[in-house]
């Protein structure tokens, strides 16, 4: 059963055409309503004649209502949820817009990249780049079928700034393509395994093992296979085009 207040209240709401203001009007007029009754009950008024009290000072319920009415505009209150409307549907545009950008399977594949990362080992051989850090440390050897040797080298390298730079150190998509490669018996030439170079002569040189690719938005590792024609003592890495003077020494153990 409705309250006296809740009565008057509802009348006040009726004389207001635009809809949406009225759950406002509504708790605002409560709040002032039940103010008003806290501050007869401090001066002594018992509950009921306070609320009593309280509800006459509120006024004819027609009156006020008129007058709400004439605050809360139909037109202004239908301009104002349109311009709403408006905001929000240019958000989502711009949200879906920027969605439909994204090449999902690279953001997939960086993020699960840049979780996947293993610290290199302690004690790994390390240079500090002007955008990053990069490790390098000896890793499996192998032997052919036709006799030569197969030595990999594990990279690590991580960057400092994630939305990268014009530098080509820093730039992390090709970061490794640019680095050279020697042993005790010089520096190995890069080759690139494809269907056209599968079948041609074997020689010295080194490759890109793809299947341990990882690169992240900051973390990237890579294994680099050093095909030689024995077993493998050392190898440096180095990066000429950096212009800077830098090389990392990897060292195998030789078996006696």
């Amino acid at each position: 059963m409705r309250d006296d207040f809740q009565i008057w209240v509802d009348a006040v709401c009726e004389q207001v055409r635009f809809r949406p203001d009225r759950k406002g009007i509504e708790k605002e007029l409560r709040i002032h309503y039940e103010d008003h009754c806290k501050a007869l009950e401090r001066l002594g008024y018992e509950g009921p004649l306070a609320a009593e009290r309280s509800l006459r000072a509120m006024g004819n319920a027609q009156e006020v209502g008129r007058a709400l009415d004439g605050v809360h505009k139909p037109w202004l209150g239908w301009l104002w949820e349109f311009s709403r409307w408006m905001v929000r549907g240019l958000a989502m545009l711009l949200v879906m817009t920027m969605l439909w950008s994204v090449d999902w399977d690279i953001l997939i594949k960086c993020t699960r990249d840049e979780l996947a990362w293993e610290e290199p080992p302690p004690g790994t051989a390390r240079v500090e780049l002007e955008h990053g850090t990069l490790w390098a440390a000896p890793g499996d050897v192998t032997q052919d079928p036709d006799g030569t040797t197969v030595a990999e080298i594990d990279l690590w390298l991580q960057r400092r700034d994630p939305l990268g730079t014009d530098s080509t150190e820093h730039y992390y998509s090709s970061w490794n393509e640019f680095f050279t490669y020697r042993d005790e018996q010089g520096e190995l030439t890069v080759r690139v395994v494809d269907e056209r170079t599968r079948m041609s002569a074997r020689s010295r040189y080194w490759r890109s093992k793809y299947s341990e690719e990882r690169t992240g938005w900051t973390r990237c590792q890579k294994t680099v296979e050093l095909v030689l024609d024995g077993p493998p003592r050392w190898a440096e890495v180095s990066y000429p085009l950096s212009g800077r003077d830098w090389v990392l020494r990897v060292e195998w153990e030789v078996e006696p």
